[in-house]
């Protein structure tokens, strides 16, 4: 008998450990995830809680408070050794007619904000969801503000509206200062290094969560309700691909790591609908070598300069930077897009200042005068996207792209600054600045990703739905793994509405998942 029990016991074990091998998520990024090594049968531990919340960037961290707020026991799962995730690098948050904006004399209307959002998306986005993350948008701000955060001021983005309420201290500080002590004192039990790996599900409905501590154990969290809040799958270059079709070549990702995809193909695997209309941020145009904060990363990325394709033609009006989105989507459509800038160009850079600069970190109008130095240090460091030469004739030829398509482009486009009227693309002829004086600059820009947006369909509850648009019971999701917030291009006309949806879609789902965990 006694033989029989260990017999069967041992089988037992087995079993677990063969189910625990096949339930690891797919990430297509692993080095980028804080998951120990596969943990074994008897390494399996045990928590319960009444709402699980998967992830703590802006939208993880509302959902756990809000849960917690309404008296639920919340456990909070962040795979990182950090909290924040991508609200880490935020500069603000959409709002309309919130209070601050009222203090300040700002006027907006959501209606026309709402249908600017139908208009720009192509009528692509929910327009259900979008008419409740605007119309609750100032109570969100004012939420954020009963909790201590700090906002400077409230502006814009390139031509975007003056919706934009910009964190004091970005958004690290918001995490860290305001809502995490927030969290812990309403008993919110944070785990780090503890990714989520699978839903555990009873019947069609939620059951809990399975994780992987960081010391290796399994950890098999019961629970009546999980929101799945992990930041998308920017990280992850297959989902990239498969969702959105867009390709490493042509974009520099500069997103916050570990955004592999966890929370989609944890909800995938349960049954959900995904992948319908899914994207991937980009925001802006880059150069790979640099960081964005520095001032040839501006002048080279986001300036209405003179941009060529890999033909050494133009192909746009180059002063569609100011709106951001559409300054990726314009280089995206070309398989390589070069800025070109001559000396009188970064002198007048130096002096004048940036036209649209990037965000707060670069704000427009600020000198740059260390873009000389910057630019010498990329030469004399040979940064493969930068390029220098005497001559036009040169330059083409250090770019790889054609002669004389090249130095046929410069010229008419100089004769254009000349007359001052782009009589190919009609740009604004106040960024008619002629490439005439060497040395000259070429840089290889891409377009900056910063996070994914999209992947998990849901309702007005932020409830998980099927493929039968049908909830699954107990799944919530929140920020940037929801579905129904973009078009084709992420809408910078409305700067600052990934922080706002991800504020809107955390609180709801939280108070919506604590709820149901009561009944």
């Amino acid at each position: 008998m006694r033989k029989g029990k260990k017999i069967l016991a041992l089988f037992l074990a087995l079993l677990v450990v063969i189910s625990i091998a096949g339930c690891s998520s797919p990430t297509g990024n692993e080095k980028q995830t804080a998951a120990p090594a596969t943990p074994t049968a008897m390494d399996t531990a045990t928590k319960q809680a009444d709402v699980v919340v998967v992830g703590s960037g802006m939208a993880g961290m509302s959902a756990a408070i809000e849960a917690a707020s309404q008296g639920a026991k919340v456990i909070l799962l962040e795979k990182m050794g950090v909290l924040g995730g991508s609200t880490n690098h935020a500069e603000g948050m959409f709002a309309s007619e919130s209070p601050l904006q009222k203090k300040l004399g700002i006027t907006v209307n959501t209606e026309e904000l709402l249908r600017e959002e139908f208009n720009f998306s192509n009528y692509r986005v929910d327009g259900n969801l979008w008419k409740d993350v605007m119309k609750h948008s100032g109570e969100d701000i004012q939420w954020l503000l009963d909790m201590g955060v700090k906002f400077e001021t409230v502006t814009s983005t390139g031509a975007g509206a003056k919706t934009w309420h910009v964190y004091e201290g970005f958004g690290e500080k918001v995490i860290n200062a305001y809502m995490k002590p927030k969290a812990e004192k309403l008993g919110v039990e944070i785990l780090l290094e503890t990714p989520a790996k699978e839903l555990i599900m009873k019947d069609g409905q939620v059951a809990g969560v399975k994780a992987t501590t960081k010391d290796g154990k399994e950890l098999a969290i019961s629970a009546k309700a999980v929101v799945l809040a992990t930041g998308g799958f920017g990280n992850n270059e297959q989902m990239v691909k498969e969702f959105t079709h867009a390709t490493k070549e042509k974009y520099v990702d500069r997103g916050a790591p570990g955004h592999t995809g966890d929370g989609i193909n944890m909800a995938k695997a349960a049954g959900a609908l995904t992948g319908e209309r899914a994207i991937v941020m980009q925001l802006g145009n880059t150069l790979e070598s640099s960081f964005i904060t520095t001032h040839i990363n501006a002048a080279a990325g986001m300036e209405p300069s003179l941009w060529v394709n890999q033909d050494g033609k133009r192909f746009c009006n180059e002063d569609v930077i100011w709106y951001y989105t559409r300054g990726s989507n314009a280089i995206m459509s070309q398989y390589k897009t070069f800025t070109v800038l001559d000396s009188n160009e970064v002198k007048r850079l130096a002096t004048e200042g940036a036209t649209v600069g990037y965000g707060m970190y670069v704000t427009p109008g600020t000198k740059l005068d260390k873009l000389e130095a910057e630019l010498q240090k990329a030469v004399a460091d040979k940064a493969p996207d930068v390029f220098k030469a005497d001559t036009i004739e040169e330059l083409a030829a250090k770019m790889g792209v054609d002669k004389a398509n090249f130095v046929e482009t410069v010229n008419t486009y100089n004769a254009f600054c000349a007359n001052g009227k782009d009589l190919d693309y009609g740009k604004n002829p106040k960024y008619l600045h002629a490439v005439k004086t060497g040395p000259f600059y070429g840089f290889r820009v891409k377009a900056n990703n910063l996070t994914s947006c999209g992947g998990i369909r849901i309702n007005e509850n932020c409830e998980a739905l099927n493929k039968d648009y049908q909830p699954i019971k107990g799944l919530y999701v929140a920020g940037m793994d929801c579905d129904g917030f973009t078009g084709d291009t992420y809408g910078l006309t409305i700067p600052g509405s990934a922080q706002g949806y991800s504020c809107y879609t955390g609180r709801t789902s939280g108070k919506n998942a604590a709820q149901y965990a009561k009944q």
